[in-house]
């Protein structure tokens, strides 16, 4: 009776050791975001493409957002598939190519599925070409597949405001592009050639990551999900759930298995800067700078709102 008493009290304190250490590890857990049992991580990025967080073409996906993002998803090791929701008209170059690098790097060690939502073009098609599957919403807009210069010439307006603007350069091209005057033709053919060579590398991502995609794409056309299914830009027509479902298998996931955003807390420096950006001239600075860009420039979502707020301030 003695011993069956001694291990009845070895159970409930095992028991209560137990009971102990799952708790604080779902605390631990919990705190840093992970999860006790597998799930599909969903990552959604919305908005232009850019270095910037406030702009008049909002919101935006910055580089440093989806790193955040990535390396997150990375440290959870219950995190056994991802499904990249994106709905971008595109924007930086440079910036989409740091993003893709960042998904490039996601997919080597989950299964990554991207979903287009409503638009997923020139830079927002280039960062879901390192994903497993491609699945887009029967509506959505997609391809766009070039580069673009964007310069702006504003001298006939300073013109009539009487300012006159001096330039002194050390060189025949250094203000190549300048906003206070008119390119000349030879300058378009260097920036035309910067273009062009900007789009080649565009064109040998896709090839790469999409061997078996219609040639007729890269006249940088844009296409709903139907004639981009056709012509090998996506791999589904479907929903979100149904993304969801190809990751679970591709994760080997039951189909049960739950899903969970991962997002990235705003800092108080973060809410206070974008709170205070219009009054201190945030959105004049945010306007589309000269450059080149993966951007479908008709997908641009401009704030209304903001640009109207702009205007009445000034």
């Amino acid at each position: 009776m003695v011993h069956m008493r001694w291990y009845v009290v070895l159970a409930i304190v095992l028991g209560v050791i137990g009971v102990t250490v799952f708790v604080l590890t779902y605390i631990i857990f919990a705190a840093q975001g992970l999860q006790l049992i597998p799930y599909v991580a969903v990552i959604k990025l919305r908005g232009t493409i850019s270095y910037s967080k406030t702009g008049l073409f909002t919101p935006t996906i910055t580089p440093d957002d989806v790193r955040y993002l990535v390396n997150k998803v990375l440290s959870d090791p219950q995190a056994k598939a991802v499904v990249v929701v994106i709905n971008s008209p595109g924007g930086s170059a440079s910036a989409s190519e740091e993003i893709y690098e960042l998904l490039s790097k996601l997919s080597k060690h989950k299964p990554v599925i991207a979903y287009c939502e409503d638009v997923m073009a020139s830079g927002g098609y280039y960062i879901a070409l390192p994903t497993k599957k491609i699945v887009a919403s029967p509506h959505c807009m997609t391809g766009s597949i070039g580069a673009i210069a964007i310069f702006f010439d504003i001298h006939n307006l300073l013109e009539k405001l009487g300012i006159n603007v001096t330039t002194v350069k050390s060189g025949e091209y250094k203000d190549i592009g300048s906003s206070f005057r008119s390119l000349k033709s030879d300058e378009l053919r260097i920036i035309g050639d910067i273009v062009n060579k900007t789009a080649q590398i565009f064109r040998e991502r896709v090839m790469m990551c999409r061997p078996n995609v219609d040639q007729s794409v890269f006249n940088a056309q844009i296409f709903i999900a139907e004639d981009a299914l056709r012509y090998g830009l996506i791999d589904y027509i479907g929903t979100f759930d149904d993304a969801v479902e190809i990751a679970r298998e591709l994760g080997g996931l039951p189909p049960t298995a739950p899903i969970r955003e991962i997002t990235k807390p705003k800092s108080i420096l973060e809410l206070l800067l974008g709170l205070a950006s219009l009054n201190h001239g945030g959105l004049a600075k945010s306007l589309l700078k000269p450059g080149v860009y993966y951007l479908w420039t008709g997908g641009l979502n401009v704030n209304l709102e903001m640009l109207s707020d702009y205007l009445m301030i000034h």
